[in-house]
């Protein structure tokens, strides 16, 4: 298949999908004891964002290449966060594998009581290194990456300005949700920054359909753009 603009808007659409999927699945994972394949879950979102942010890159450098850019590292950045966020979780399935014993005649037997708090203990503890992974990659550097992509996308006008606008305001409205969370103001994970993330979970459904169905209006190739500039350097230079 080529290396069109087309096709690299489907791929980013797909992708975006799957980072909902795989996200939403590894949850479930998690809270069901599934400790391994919430962790390969997670892997697999990790290269839906980092694959998001290449593709658009290549789509919007030649309308703003320096927020093009910016946007492909934060989504690498959020990647790689997710991946730190895997790191306690696999520690957690293995120090409760470490836990549990085989008796000689097969029975499973459990450690003395001081080794079981204290495997409770050290399995809380890793717990919450990935809640805060979550907050910082999944909450912080998502929103300011969403805002970032909305700023270009409204300037470039490569959709319609309302999915933009939704882009800019849901990245406001999480930054400030995940913020409030981070200094204790809201509950981590609860009722307000769920509703805080809606707008957010909208713009990027909304755009990998679009990305699938139609694509983006892109500007020419880098080579005949001013650096951030929307408007084609040709057409600039027309006499009046």
């Amino acid at each position: 298949m080529a290396h069109t603009p087309r096709t690299h808007a489907a791929a980013a659409g797909v992708l975006y999908l799957t980072t909902h999927v795989t996200s939403v699945l590894a949850v479930a994972a998690y809270g069901s004891g599934l400790l391994a394949w919430g962790v390969l879950l997670e892997l697999g979102l990790a290269v839906g964002c980092v694959g998001t942010g290449v593709l658009l890159w290549l789509l919007l450098r030649g309308t703003g290449p320096a927020r093009a850019a910016t946007f492909a590292l934060l989504r690498t950045v959020e990647a790689a966060v997710i991946l730190a966020g895997t790191l306690p979780m696999l520690a957690t399935a293995w120090l409760h594998d470490a836990s549990v014993g085989s008796a000689p005649d097969g029975r499973t037997t459990a450690s003395d009581g001081a080794t079981a708090d204290l495997t409770a203990v050290i399995g809380d503890a890793l717990d919450r290194v990935h809640t805060a992974s979550f907050l910082v990659g999944q909450g912080l550097v998502i929103s300011v990456n969403t805002i970032v992509l909305g700023w270009l996308l409204l300037d470039s006008r490569a959709v319609p300005r309302a999915l933009a606008l939704l882009g800019l305001a849901g990245g406001g409205l999480v930054l400030t949700s995940n913020l409030a969370q981070l200094f204790g103001a809201i509950p981590l994970n609860g009722a307000v920054a769920g509703a805080c993330a809606a707008p957010v979970f909208a713009f990027e459904v909304w755009l990998a359909v679009l990305l699938m169905v139609r694509g983006l209006r892109v500007a020419p190739p880098p080579s005949t753009m001013r650096t951030d500039d929307p408007v084609p350097r040709e057409r600039a230079a027309d006499p009046a």
